[in-house]
């Protein structure tokens, strides 16, 4: 596979799926939209390469004047017990209906664009060119797990992919943990549409481990504007320090090396039940704090050498009882704080 790859550059039966690559499927007639590819997957550990075929956040994206679209879509199970799979449809920046797949099973969607989003004004459907999506734009999300796309049907009327007048003109993409491969929900979903961008989410729930192959292909992808950076969580407790520096080293310095120019945010560890000082029995060690100090090493490191910025994850993440029960994992109310206050820090830098 070629090391530069345009995001939005997959287009079948004239659709375009927002992802990395059309994974054909073998036991149903269908296309998987990975967000990674396999030939960088199998680089990657077993986690990795399971996570690689999450298709949280991707897409399906068309425009027909169609007044009945028929869409045929199946789904691989969710992981953590999640019986069916979300998706959720959406007509440029509103969100219109959700659905949930039975995985294994093929399932068709019958649905009719909404009436009154042709009677509005202009400006009540979009803020402006290159802002968010052209209310035409039919938009399929999928949420953690995996979509299968079967097939469409318009009864006549042609289907196209998006102009590029119709998306979002700047795009985010961010890298991280599980925090970060949240749902549609998620701080980065929440931060983007806020912000009137795209977003292409490459998190990794647990495997989130710096690989080198896997910083190489994404510092090769092009057609994105700013990237974030949530590192460090899934590796505390199993790799040394010097390790994590090393390989943040690395992720660092290929991405200011091809992309000087373009901002890249560095966000420090969330809060977690790893701080020190956060138990009631203390502890000796501090991995957390360790690697916090080693993100704002090498953001001293490399600030002048591309357009890197550093976002203390306090300043997200900026109350305890933004996190679920487990202590580690914001839930619905904490994700859309943090999106807001991300969009905040983000905005100057778009």
């Amino acid at each position: 596979m070629n090391d530069d790859f345009e995001i939005d550059s997959i287009v079948k039966d004239n659709l375009e799926f927002h992802a990395a690559e059309l994974r054909k499927m073998p036991d149903v007639e269908g296309w998987l939209p990975a967000r990674i590819p396999a030939s960088v997957a199998e680089r990657m550990d077993e986690r990795g390469r399971l996570l690689a075929m999450d298709t949280a956040t991707t897409e399906i994206r068309f425009v027909t004047d169609a007044k009945n679209i028929r869409l045929t879509l199946s789904a691989v199970k969710p992981e953590f017990g999640f019986e069916r799979l979300e998706v959720r449809i959406f007509f440029g920046d509103f969100e219109f209906q959700s659905h949930w797949l039975e995985p294994g099973r093929v399932t068709t969607l019958t649905f009719s664009p909404p009436a009154v989003l042709g009677k509005l004004k202009e400006e009540y459907l979009r803020r402006g060119p290159g802002i968010g999506f052209a209310p035409d734009v039919c938009r399929v999300l999928s949420q953690r797990g995996g979509l299968i796309y079967c097939g469409i049907e318009t009864f006549g009327h042609a289907v196209r992919p998006p102009e590029k007048s119709e998306k979002p003109a700047k795009t985010c993409l961010f890298y991280g943990s599980s925090i970060t491969n949240s749902t549609l929900d998620g701080f980065p979903s929440v931060s983007c549409r806020r912000l009137g961008v795209d977003l292409v989410n490459l998190g990794l729930s647990g495997a989130c481990h710096l690989e080198p192959g896997l910083a190489d292909w994404m510092a090769g992808l092009r057609g994105w504007d700013l990237a974030v950076f949530e590192l460090g969580i899934n590796v505390l407790g199993w790799m040394e320090p010097e390790e994590f520096r090393s390989r943040v080293d690395h992720l660092l310095s290929v991405f200011t090396s091809r992309h000087p120019e373009k901002p890249l945010v560095l966000i420090t560890v969330f809060l977690s039940p790893w701080r020190k000082g956060v138990a009631v029995e203390p502890s000796e060690k501090d991995p957390d704090g360790a690697f916090c100090e080693i993100l704002r090493e090498l953001y001293e490191h490399y600030r002048n050498r591309g357009n890197l910025h550093l976002i203390e994850g306090g300043d997200i993440l900026d109350s305890p009882d933004l996190l679920g029960a487990d202590f580690l994992h914001p839930k619905t109310f904490g994700h859309a704080v943090m999106g807001l206050n991300l969009a905040e820090k983000l905005k100057s830098l778009l």
